[in-house]
């Protein structure tokens, strides 16, 4: 199909010598049985990780830093981390990262998409009980992203791979919430008002060239009013972070945010 990778736009991402990672921390659902993204989160549907098409970054915004950190330092594994309701931070799995491309706003900012050649996701681990030494490595003090050093990343590498593949599991849930998501609202993501899953079918749209606007502003991934408005249709969308495409028009990179006293204007 075309648009997957190893097939342009994607390059390979051969990993760096010794073979280093990241831990990526992400909002996992609240009403999942399984640690996935937070589909049904209110106003800020997420996208990634997405596990349907192995790739990150690829339709979302999130962790943009983190991303560009990854073409520049070639890290071999990505593992994800997050917090459900209640519980401490936990891992559930990894991406073995196999490619890269600039993304849909690579002509404003640094934002590349990933794609992984392999993917692991397991019942997750709380932080305090992981092994050799590797809970006082990622219990420390840090947000959404953390370098691991070549050893770090063996034995937490090691770890996962001992255990079962609940990948299949993951994805069912991912569905499933979609499917809560669609029953409530009619969208399996309301605020993107997209009614179908995520699949490689969408890659061809997400990637395309996109004419550089000068006039358009720095890339923000955040509206101080939650609102932001098409340049292309001019429909207002609110939603906490930046979508990519406009969920009306659907033409991508076309989302500006909205202040206030515009809001307050607006028809």
């Amino acid at each position: 199909m075309k648009h997957v990778p190893p097939n342009t736009p994607w390059r390979a991402l051969d990993p760096a010598v010794p073979a280093h990672g990241y831990a990526s921390f992400y909002y996992c659902d609240e009403l999942g049985g399984w640690p996935v993204r937070s589909i049904t989160r209110l106003k800020d549907n997420k996208s990634d990780p997405n596990l349907e098409t192995c790739t990150y970054g690829l339709f979302s915004t999130c962790e943009q830093k983190m991303r560009s950190g990854i073409v520049s330092s070639r890290p071999r594994d990505v593992f994800f981390v997050c917090r459900p309701p209640g519980r401490l931070r936990q891992v559930s799995g990894y991406y073995e990262i196999g490619w890269y491309t600039p993304g849909a706003l690579h002509k404003r900012t640094r934002d590349f998409a990933l794609a992984a050649r392999a993917m692991r996701f397991i019942d997750p681990i709380p932080l305090p009980e992981l092994p050799d030494g590797l809970a006082d490595v990622l219990g420390g003090s840090w947000r959404l992203t953390k370098r691991l050093d070549p050893e770090e990343t063996r034995r937490l590498r090691t770890v996962i791979d001992s255990m079962p593949d609940r990948t299949p599991d993951y994805l069912g849930e991912i569905d499933r919430l979609e499917r809560l998501n669609a029953y409530y609202s009619g969208y399996r993501y309301p605020s993107w008002r997209r009614n179908q899953r995520f699949t490689w079918a969408d890659a061809e749209r997400y990637l395309q060239e996109v004419p550089h606007d000068p006039t358009a502003p720095k890339v923000r991934n955040s509206s101080p009013t939650g609102w932001w408005r098409c340049a292309a249709c001019a429909l207002l969308t609110e939603n906490a972070a930046l979508l990519k495409a406009c969920p009306h028009c659907h033409h991508i990179d076309t989302l500006r945010p909205v202040a206030a006293t515009d809001l307050r204007e607006a028809p």
